[in-house]
């Protein structure tokens, strides 16, 4: 029987009975029912996770009791991706958000492209990064998966790339790079995991070079890739040319003009398939 599957914060593993947050707490006696004796499964979103009983319930206050910690099968993705898009109306972000998590995306980037009708600052892009973030952790709940992506929301493309130029400071990456690639900043400052890296965005037809052409020349052995996709409309010729500056390969997904999610969703599975654990 598939337990129900939840997030917090942090699990005491000292602890053996402990009272859930407030907000899970409701969660789980108004909305879901929950029962005295019931098993639930409790994810950090770092890669840990614990099967816990219910032991109480009472005025909106749910206890539980540490049974053990999980020895998932390995379901994290060995090929770090970090997915870029330039934003798109809700509806196509939290789909996008979604069936990344279940493809193994690492980090999640999202940015205003010179053709996009949306932007996001201040308040409205914490509020947005915190619906993703949900829609990330239910995704990653079904998918078996025990780390979330990281999200990070960028004012524009410039901003994006000018965020990754650490990547080639070398031992100086981690503390010139944005929080979003503080891991990728991290891993880089070696020259040799900079040898393993990736920079791939997608254009619309055959203008692009084919993925698999890229594996050839690159090998079995990339760690990191870095994929971006552009607006509905299509990137513009300098945000072309900036891209390729930045050390940017242009790939093409096909002959057939494919919508955002479902050209994330393409990109995704190719990388995995020529890189990573769908091979």
């Amino acid at each position: 029987m598939t337990r129900k599957c939840f997030f917090v914060p942090e699990v005491a593993s000292d602890t053996r009975t402990f009272d859930l947050p407030p907000r899970l707490s409701r969660q789980l006696e108004g909305v879901l029912r929950a029962k005295v004796g019931e098993s639930i499964e409790l994810l950090d979103g770092r890669g840990s996770a614990w099967e816990c009983l219910i032991t109480g319930i009472r005025r909106g206050i749910v206890s539980v009791s540490l049974t053990g910690k999980l020895d998932r099968p390995v379901s994290e993705s060995s090929l770090a991706v970090t997915l870029g898009i330039a934003i798109a109306r809700s509806d196509t972000m939290d789909l996008i958000v979604r069936q990344a998590t279940e493809m193994g995306v690492l980090r999640l980037v999202v940015f205003r492209a010179a053709r996009s009708q949306y932007g996001l600052r201040g308040k409205p892009a914490e509020k947005k990064k915190d619906r993703w973030s949900k829609i990330a952790m239910e995704a990653v709940c079904q998918c078996g998966r025990t780390r979330v992506p990281e999200m990070e929301i960028f004012g524009g493309l410039d901003h994006f790339l000018t965020s990754l130029d650490g990547v080639k400071c070398g031992s100086e990456a981690a503390s010139c790079c944005s929080p979003a690639f503080g891991g990728i900043a991290r891993d880089l400052s070696q020259e040799s995991a900079a040898e393993h890296t990736l920079k791939v965005f997608a254009l619309e037809g055959e203008s692009g070079n084919a993925l698999s052409n890229l594996r050839s020349e690159t090998g079995p052995d990339v760690q990191h890739v870095l994929a971006v996709l552009g607006p509905e409309g299509g990137w513009e010729k300098s945000e072309r040319a900036a891209l390729i500056a930045a050390g940017f390969k242009p790939v093409s997904l096909g002959p057939r003009t494919l919508r955002l999610e479902t050209a994330a969703v393409a990109l995704v599975c190719s990388i995995q398939i020529l890189w990573g654990d769908m091979s």
